[in-house]
């Protein structure tokens, strides 16, 4: 399944590529247009790279199915929703089981086509797992390192000293950063400064957005940054 949404995104317009996009294995993806908004086709990323969820967006929304990897197979194919009625494809020891969640106000219930041999609790509770997976936010999609960003900041700074500080980042829906947040300031903490280290995050590139169940979301995230260049990201 992997294979075949690669082919997909090997055939993107040329006009969405002309966007801001990531690039990776060689291909132009996870495009954001002029205005901020997600467009095309999108692959999401854990902190290790490995890809875990594709799915496409249209002026920022969701468009279409979700699939979502586990270990670079397909696990689940959420179709789009219609009422209260979300088809899915779930994939159980390389058997498929079609289904449906659902949902009831803030509950949902799970209806299977068939229960497969040796499908027990624990796997529906697996698959509940998947159905509310939330994506953490990933510095450039992870094909850059933060590092490496605050190392030539840091080699560009005239004013950024020996020091240890730590921040919380607003990230908002498309991975920009909008917000910048700082503990304490103490006595090295000049307007000099302060212009360097707003000018260092806000022209940062690109993070992987956080999503969570249906959407991408704005996240917070706290930074704990020094001058050994360790920087820290943590919810």
């Amino acid at each position: 399944m992997l294979r075949f949404i690669l082919f997909i995104l090997l055939i993107i317009p040329v006009s969405i590529q002309a966007q801001r996009t990531i690039k990776w294995n060689g291909l132009h993806l996870n495009a954001i247009d002029k205005q901020g908004r997600k467009q095309g086709e999108w692959l999401f990323f854990d902190k290790k790279g490995n890809a875990v969820m594709q799915c496409s967006f249209n002026n920022d929304m969701v468009s279409g199915p979700r699939i979502f990897f586990s270990n670079g197979d397909t696990i689940l194919v959420r179709l789009e929703r219609k009422n209260d009625r979300e088809p899915f494809i779930y994939y159980y020891k390389n058997q498929q089981i079609n289904g449906v969640f659902a949902h009831k106000g803030d509950d949902f219930n799970i209806e299977l086509d068939h229960i497969p041999a040796g499908f027990t609790e624990s796997d529906i509770r697996e698959l509940k797992r998947w159905y509310a997976v939330k994506i953490e936010p990933v510095y450039m999609f992870g094909v850059e390192r933060l590092a490496d960003y605050f190392s030539a900041a840091y080699y560009k700074s005239n004013a950024i000293p020996n020091w240890h500080h730590n921040f919380v980042l607003t990230i908002n829906a498309s991975g920009k950063v909008t917000n910048v947040e700082w503990e304490e300031k103490d006595e090295l903490w000049t307007a000099n400064l302060e212009r360097e280290v707003f000018d260092m995050f806000y022209s940062m590139g690109r993070w992987q957005p956080f999503f969570d169940t249906w959407q991408t979301q704005e996240i917070k995230i706290t930074m704990s940054l020094g001058a050994d260049l360790k920087a820290i990201t943590a919810r």
